[in-house]
C-alpha cells in the first residue's frame, strides 16, 4: 500500500514537472515570438527612415499578421498607416492610410497607439476637407474663367455689329450726301435750262 502511493506520487511529481517543462517551452517559444516581432518593428522602422517604403510596408504588414489581434499588432498597423500617409512615398495612398489608422483607433483604443491614431485620423480629414475645397474652388474658377470668356466673346460679337452698323451708317451718309449732290446739280442744271429758255424767248 505504501508502495502504491508513493508511485502515485511519483507520477503525480512527474505530470507537474512535464506540465512546468511544456510551459516553459511555450512561454520560450512566445518569448523567441515577441523578440521576433519587436527586431521585425526595429528593422521596419529603420527601412522606413532610410526611405524604402515598399519594404518597410511588407515588414510591418508582415508583423501585423504575425501578432494577430494582441500587440505589437497596433504598432505595427499604425506603421502601415504613416507610411502610406509619407509625403515622400511615390506610392502614397491617404485612403488606405486613413483605413490603417481607423483599425488602430477602432481595435486599440486603450493604446497610446490607438489615440496617435486618432490624431493622424483628424489630420487627414482635415487634409482630405481641404484638397475637396481646393478643387471645388479650381472648379468655380474655372467657371467663372468660361463665364467671362464666354462674355467677353458676346462683348466682341456685339461691338464687331455695332462697328458694322457704323460702317453701314456712314455709307448710308455718304449716300445721302451723293444724292444731295445729284440733286443739288440736276436743279442747277434745271436752273440753267430755264434761264436759257428764257434768254431765247426774249
Amino acid at each position: 500500500m505504501g508502495r502504491e502511493r508513493t508511485r502515485k506520487r511519483q507520477h503525480f511529481y512527474f505530470c507537474l514537472a512535464l506540465l512546468v517543462w511544456l510551459s516553459g517551452c511555450s512561454l520560450s517559444q512566445e518569448s523567441i515570438r515577441q523578440r521576433d516581432m519587436r527586431d521585425a518593428l526595429e528593422a521596419g522602422n529603420r527601412l522606413l527612415s532610410e526611405g524604402d517604403f515598399e519594404r518597410s510596408l511588407r515588414v510591418f504588414e508582415s508583423v501585423a499578421a504575425m501578432a494577430g489581434e494582441r500587440p505589437p499588432a497596433d504598432v505595427a498597423v499604425y506603421k502601415t498607416g504613416l507610411v502610406y500617409a509619407h509625403p515622400k512615398n511615390p506610392t502614397r495612398d491617404l485612403h488606405k492610410a486613413m483605413t490603417a489608422f481607423s483599425q488602430v483607433a477602432s481595435s486599440y483604443p486603450a493604446s497610446v497607439w490607438g489615440e496617435q491614431a486618432k490624431v493622424w485620423l483628424e489630420v487627414l480629414k482635415e487634409t482630405e476637407d481641404s484638397k475637396k475645397e481646393i478643387v471645388q474652388s479650381r472648379e468655380a474658377a474655372e467657371k467663372s474663367r468660361l463665364e467671362l470668356e464666354k462674355n467677353r466673346q458676346a462683348l466682341e460679337k456685339s461691338r464687331q455689329e455695332i462697328e458694322k452698323s457704323r460702317l453701314e451708317l456712314d455709307r448710308t451718309r455718304q449716300e445721302i450726301e451723293k444724292t444731295k449732290q445729284v440733286i443739288e446739280k440736276s436743279k442747277q442744271v434745271d436752273i440753267e435750262i430755264d434761264q436759257k429758255r428764257r434768254d431765247r424767248d426774249r
